[in-house]
C-alpha cells in the first residue's frame, strides 16, 4: 500500500466518524445542553460566595482594614468619594499663590491639581480639613489626621507665599 492510499483512508474514515455523530446528536435534541437560566446561575454564585453556617466572618465595624496599607494615598472610593471644586482636594494637593486684602478680611487664592484657581476665605471646608486663618502672608489650616494608630485627631498646617520662609518658622 502506499502513503497516498493510507492517507486516504484515514481521511474517509476521519470523515465517516464526524458525520455519524452529527447524525446522532441531530436526531437526539434532549442529549444537547439547554441553556442555562441567568436565575439559576446568580443562586448558585450566591451559594458559593456565601460563608458557611458556623464559619467565620469577619465585622469591620467601623475599623480599617487591617490588609490595606497604611502607605497607600486616599482613594477615591468608598465613603469618603471626594466632591468636585474645592473640597475634593487634599491639602497637599493645593497650592497658595497669592492673598488678597479688602474690606471683609484676607481672601486667599489656591490652585488645586485640577490647574485651576480657587478664591477661598476662613472657613472653607477641603477634603481633609478646613481653612482656620488667613494672614498677610500665610494660610494656616486645620488637617483631620485619619491615621488609627495616632492619638492626634487634627493638626495645624501652615503655607506661605514665599516657600523659603516654610522651614524657618
Amino acid at each position: 500500500m502506499s502513503r497516498a492510499t493510507v492517507k486516504t483512508g484515514l481521511l474517509v474514515l476521519g470523515l465517516a466518524l464526524t458525520l455519524a455523530a452529527t447524525a446522532a446528536l441531530a436526531q437526539d435534541p434532549a442529549a444537547s445542553p439547554s441553556p442555562v437560566s441567568t436565575d439559576i446561575v446568580k443562586s448558585r454564585i450566591d451559594q458559593e460566595v456565601a460563608p458557611a453556617p458556623g464559619s467565620y466572618a469577619y465585622s469591620a465595624q467601623g475599623r480599617r482594614d487591617p490588609f490595606v496599607s497604611l502607605l497607600k494615598p486616599v482613594s477615591e472610593s468608598g465613603p469618603g468619594k471626594r466632591r468636585p471644586g474645592m473640597e475634593g482636594f487634599l491639602i497637599q494637593e493645593v497650592a497658595l499663590k497669592g492673598i488678597v486684602k479688602d474690606s471683609k478680611g484676607y481672601t486667599a487664592m489656591l490652585v488645586g491639581t485640577d490647574s485651576k484657581s480657587y478664591f477661598v476665605k476662613v472657613g472653607q471646608r477641603l477634603f481633609d480639613g478646613v481653612i482656620t486663618a488667613i494672614d498677610a502672608s500665610t494660610v494656616t489650616f486645620r488637617q483631620e489626621v485619619t491615621d488609627p494608630l495616632s492619638s492626634v485627631r487634627s493638626r495645624d498646617v501652615k503655607k506661605t507665599l514665599y516657600p523659603s520662609e516654610e522651614g524657618r518658622q
